[in-house]
Order: C-alpha cells, then structure tokens, then sequence
C-alpha cells in the first residue's frame, strides 16, 4: 500500500426565596406529592432502544427457526430440488438463503423504517425511505446469493473447506470493494479532493491523490478508509466547508494514525476471520453436512447469532482504536482542538456526551464523548489489540457469512447509507 508519503506526520428561571417567602412559596405548593414527569429519552437512547428491539427480534428470531428445523416441525429432504439446471444444488441452496433473508426482511420491515422514517432527525417521504430501502435490501440479497451459491458448490467440489474458503474470500471481497457496494446501496457520489483539501491531506501525512469526498445526506456519516491494495479515504462533504476546516484536520491526523498504526490491518483480518469460524462452529454442531439442503437454511440463522457474539465481544476491540487515533492527534495538533472536534462529531452522532459503564461496554464500540476527552485529559494511549472500526467491519463482512444483523444495529437500522460503511469516530 502506497497511500501514506509523510510518516512522521498525522428554561423557566427559578425564583430565590428572597423573592418569594417562605409563607407564598407555602401557599403555592400542592396539596399532595406531584408526579414527576420523566424525562424524554434522548435521540441516543431511542436509536439504542431501536437497535437492541432489531438485533434481540433477529436473535430470537434465529432461535426459533433453529429450534424448528432440529425438532423437525420443519423438515426438508436432503435432496430438495428446486432448479432444474445443471448446478441445481448451489441454486437451490442460494434460493433457500434467499428465502431465509427475505423473510427476516419483512418480519423487521416495520422495525426498520421508524429507524429510517422516524428515528432520525431529517424525516424523509414514507415512499422515498421504501425505495431506498429496497434498494440497499436487493443489493445485499444479490450478495448473498452469490456467496451461497459458491459456497455450495465448493461444498460438492471439495467440501467444508471450500465452503470456508469461500466465505473468507467474500468477506475480503467485500472490504475490497466496500465504496462500489456502498454506492450500490445508497445515493451518494464520489469526487476527487480540491486543491485545499488535498493540501490539509498531505499535511497530515496522506497522499491528496487518495482522498475522495463523499456527498451524502446522512449527518452520521464518518467514511474512513475503504479497499485494500490501494485504499482511498473517504470524508463527508461537510468536512470540507469552511467552518469545519479545523475538524478536517483533525479527522486527517486521526485517520493517518489509524493506518499507520495498524489498526485498521489488525481489523480487516479478524472481520475476515469471524464469519468463517461462524460457518465451521455450524459445521460442528449442525446434524447436517453442507450437501444436505436443511443446513442452507440453518446457515443464516446461526450465522446471526454468531454475529451477535461478534456485537457483544469486539467494542473492547474497537475502543481501543480511538483512543490511540485521539492521542495521536493530540500530540501533533493540540488537545483542546481534538476535544472541540470530538464534540462536534458526537452532535452529529449519538449526542451523547455521558454513558453508563455498562451500556458502553456493550452496545457502543465507539468510547463516550465524555470518556474520550478524559482519557485525553490523562494522557492514557490505549493501543494493545485495538482494531479500527473492528466491531462494523465485522458486521459489514459478517454478509458472506450468511449473517443478517449488519443492517440492524442501533447506528444504521434503517439507514441504508450506512450500510456498507458505518458511522464512527
């Protein structure tokens, strides 16, 4: 990779009882306890309450269906057919995936658009959100399908280990060409850097020529770096206005630490790895072996719950990351600059500056406002085993593992222009 040319560089008001005395603040005071109103959840907890209503369904979901076809109240012959051609065994076992998928599509349908019709701060039409809905749906159908029929007919060429190799070699894949899906799955459009931004590029250390500005309504949107043998950096259009310069350059620094530490290498192969260890687990515990047509439409289910361990486990991989990518900005450009582009970012986000530990360990792979400007305020560098972006890398790619909880989390449930490259630091 020659992407990197600079090294070294990256109310009501309240009365006082002065003014009212003791005996009228008496008179005024209810006769009996008043009921506290509760506090309105914020914009951050109803996406999380969102998200974790679209993966705890696609869980127990996948529970279900397992249960169902291991007791056998669905049953299907091991020689089901339903294609007639000569590679009638990976179509059939791609238009059972297909089955499975569209099925766990419209039992989320609803759920998915209040994340993208009604849980967002701009609302689009009903018919507009639906068509780009269908849109990003058929593009990762049309992935999985693929992905299940060669996978299936490496099954009956060289079995499970086909069927392994396949699945690694889609999700490298995937992260390979990530910016052609995402483009395929949402309208936003690509341009090279300006003079300007180029020149704040190459400042922080990135060659001008890799940077690419991305037009796309989505305010969560964060890009990042995307391919593999000659990866391009992606940044919002918004980055690039006047008012956000300093932001820019903070987000460069960031991202040229990300890269150059390793970050982003150790995140790529473990979303590579996770959805192959995913199938083999299957593999081992399934009653079925993958020319038998019941394991095809066993495979997403436990592909998902896999997915779900993946959701749970990697934030502590992912936290790491972002703190060293804030240090590292710090010491080249100043904390306090970092701490007002943090700030922003989250507005654009969660806005979310304070969390519960445990809510953050579990569900946020991305650290708290609040929890970044501390760690800079100690001058902590966490980086053993931190793997930029690890946690939506690995939903991402988790696709080519049959998976189908990469669209359903609390940051892109509904929102297909975050579906191939996740909102983040």
């Amino acid at each position: 990779m020659s992407v990197v040319v600079h090294w070294s560089c990256m109310s009501t008001p309240v009365s006082s009882d002065r003014a009212m005395p003791a005996a009228a603040i008496a008179d005024t005071a209810p006769a009996t306890n008043p009921t506290v109103a509760r506090p309105a959840a914020t914009f951050a907890r109803r996406r999380l309450r969102l998200g974790i209503l679209g993966v705890g369904t696609s869980v127990v979901l996948s529970v279900v269906w397992l249960t169902a076809l291991l007791t056998g109240i669905v049953s299907i012959d091991a020689d089901f057919r339903l294609t007639p051609f000569p590679l009638s065994r990976a179509g059939d076992a791609a238009l059972l995936v297909l089955a499975v998928f569209a099925a766990h599509a419209l039992l989320l349908g609803m759920i998915e658009y209040v994340g993208g019709a009604v849980e967002v701060r701009e609302r689009p039409a009903t018919g507009q959100w639906l068509i780009s809905w269908t849109r990003g749906v058929l593009v990762q159908g049309a992935l999985l399908g693929a992905f299940a029929f060669a996978a299936a007919l490496a099954a009956s060429l060289v079995g499970g280990m086909g069927v392994l190799s396949v699945v690694c070699g889609g999700a490298l894949t995937m992260l390979a060409v990530q910016g052609l899906i995402a483009r395929s799955m949402a309208q936003m459009s690509a341009a090279p850097a300006n003079e300007e931004v180029g020149g704040r590029a190459l400042a922080n250390g990135i060659r001008a020529t890799s940077v690419r500005v991305i037009d796309v309504r989505d305010e969560a949107f964060v890009g990042g770096w995307i391919g593999l043998t000659t990866p391009q950096l992606w940044i919002p259009q918004r980055w690039t206005h006047a008012e956000h310069h300093d932001l820019l350059d903070i987000q460069l620094a960031r991202r040229h630490a990300q890269f150059t530490s390793g970050a982003r290498r150790r995140a790529i192969w473990r979303a590579v790895l996770w959805p192959a260890v995913g199938v083999a687990l299957a593999a081992l515990v399934l009653p079925w072996s993958f020319t038998h047509s019941a394991m095809w439409l066993a495979l997403p289910a436990v592909s998902t719950l896999w997915t779900f361990v993946a959701v749970l486990v990697l934030p502590s991989f992912s936290r790491p990351a972002v703190y060293s990518a804030d240090a590292a900005a710090a010491k080249r450009l100043g904390a306090a600059r970092v701490v007002a582009a943090i700030r922003q970012l989250d507005v654009w986000q969660d806005d979310e500056p304070e969390r519960s530990p445990g809510v953050e360990f579990i569900f946020h792979p991305v650290p708290s406002r609040n929890n970044r400007e501390r760690a800079l305020s100690r001058g902590t560098r966490a980086t053993f085993g931190g793997g930029h972006q690890q946690t939506r890398l690995t939903l991402f790619a988790s696709l080519a593992g049959f998976g189908l909880l990469g669209r359903v989390v609390h940051c892109n449930i509904g929102r297909p222009s975050l579906w191939a490259v996740y909102p983040g630091d």
